[in-house]
């Protein structure tokens, strides 16, 4: 217990610039959390995004939204890419 004592006043000296490590550490992890979860975010959208116009017999077809299966009418003239 005394040799405890004896090094008591070096670990009470450490102890600050610990904790002004541990904030910076703190605020990494928390950066690299907001970090990673906009790319988890990104990833989801791009692994699910759709094109909202779609080509039909020549009509082009624009989505009403994104979790929607309704397409509005927008055009008369439009390539589908496909050859015939």
């Amino acid at each position: 217990m005394k040799d405890l004592l004896k090094y008591l006043p070096q670990i009470l000296e450490f102890i600050p610039d610990l904790m002004k490590n541990l904030k910076g550490i703190v605020i990494l992890f928390f950066v690299l959390g907001i970090l990673g979860g906009l790319g988890y975010l990104g990833y989801i959208f791009v692994m699910n995004y759709k094109d909202p116009y779609k080509c039909v017999s020549n009509q082009l077809y624009k989505q009403v939204s994104m979790d929607s299966d309704v397409y509005l009418f927008v055009g008369d003239y439009c390539v589908d890419g496909k050859s015939e």
